[in-house]
């Protein structure tokens, strides 16, 4: 029997035991936490214990399952990383301007409070039925029409005078600036014939509460300036075309169809958006010609084609002129001016502020255009 002042001594059977049993885990509130219901504590092992007195191939297996998820969490995180950089990127070129469409594109849902302050810009290109199509700064002869097959024509002389129904209205101060979108062999323009008034339809779907008065008004500039007589045929259905038709008797009737006012969205003109040069495209127009063995080229029809919601922009964020100045340019290339690169002249393909009606240059080359023969054989 031990003394009871000295330490109480453990037999050694005792020690083996506890050595080779570990106490079990103990809960929050010092008793034993089993994992599940039936489950030992003791019987649960760490993955370090499992390294210290497992196998190899667990040890090895262990290791793999650690080195994998490290990879995992690294490439989750790389990822979010690149995530992030490009959503930056995004947004400050969105700022910078580069992915912003152009401020014409805005439409009527746009602010124009964060729209773009910059010098009123836009590019105009004659219709496909007009060549060339952007002409150089000198008048150059184009490639000869090709005669209408006889089926292709009305009877000829409908509504002809025997004199011009009007004259161009005195040019006071004249220019060079101005070209013509074609010629015929006799170096002479192409144009309208004055004895004749030229006939429009206009197809109103997605134009601005303004556009019925901006295209009386541009018809009315164009006339003036070149004594051509316009007559407004009230509304019609068709559609532009990329090759519009010049004789349609099934719609129009025994006569040269009229010229036709649209206006349209990008949906129905890609040429209107184009953003590799960040601007818009606001109208196009241009006539179709007959003529005789490379000669005495006239204008029979044409079409002109308004960029809707970017005009209606436009209006909202400048007024009332600047539409006008786009109205009268394309009406500019539907009589037969081509562009001139010039800021000066609203024949210019690139709007500036400021100029918004036919200038010197513009008139001058109206005048001409006013001043062609009269056709009675077309």
């Amino acid at each position: 029997m031990n003394d009871p002042g000295e330490p109480k001594r453990i037999p050694l059977w005792k020690l083996e035991e506890m050595a080779g049993s570990p106490a079990p885990s103990e809960g929050w509130r010092g008793n034993p936490a089993p994992l599940l219901p039936g489950w030992d504590a003791s019987q649960v092992h760490t993955s370090a214990a499992v390294l210290e007195g497992g196998s190899p191939r667990t040890r090895l297996l262990v290791r793999l399952l650690r080195g994998l998820g490290r990879m995992l969490r690294r490439l989750f995180k790389a990822v979010a990383v690149l995530t992030a950089v490009a959503l930056v990127c995004g947004f400050l070129l969105y700022l910078k301007g580069d992915l912003k469409p152009s401020s014409f594109l805005s439409g009527p849902t746009g602010d124009p409070a964060t729209a773009g302050a910059g010098p009123l810009v836009y590019r105009t290109v004659p219709s496909p039925g007009a060549k060339p199509r952007t002409p150089p700064r000198a008048p150059v002869a184009a490639a000869p029409a090709t005669p209408h097959a006889a089926l292709d024509h009305p009877t000829p002389g409908r509504e002809e005078a025997s004199a011009p129904l009007g004259r161009p209205a005195p040019v006071t101060v004249k220019s060079r600036a101005y070209a013509f979108t074609a010629t015929g062999k006799d170096k002479r323009p192409a144009a309208y014939d004055p004895c004749r008034p030229i006939h429009y339809v206009t197809r109103a779907a997605n134009q601005p509460a303004e556009g019925p008065q901006l295209v009386k008004e541009a018809i009315a500039a164009v006339s003036r300036a070149t004594g051509l007589v316009f007559i407004n045929d009230g509304a019609t259905t068709e559609a532009p075309a990329p090759k519009h038709k010049s004789y349609q008797p099934a719609r129009y009737g025994d006569r040269w169809a009229p010229v036709l006012i649209a206006w349209e969205t990008s949906a129905e003109e890609p040429r209107f958006t184009n953003y590799a040069v960040g601007t818009n495209v606001m109208g196009l127009g241009g006539s179709g010609t007959i003529s005789r063995a490379g000669s005495e080229v006239t204008y029979v029809s044409g079409q002109l084609e308004l960029n809707g919601p970017a005009m209606q922009s436009l209006i909202f964020r400048e007024g009332l002129a600047p539409a006008r100045g786009v109205i009268e340019h394309e009406l500019g290339h539907v009589v037969g001016l081509g562009h001139v690169q010039d800021p000066s002249q609203l024949m210019n393909p690139e709007g500036v502020r400021g100029v918004s009606s036919y200038q010197a240059g513009d008139l001058t080359g109206l005048s001409i255009l006013g001043q062609g023969a009269c056709r009675p054989e077309v």
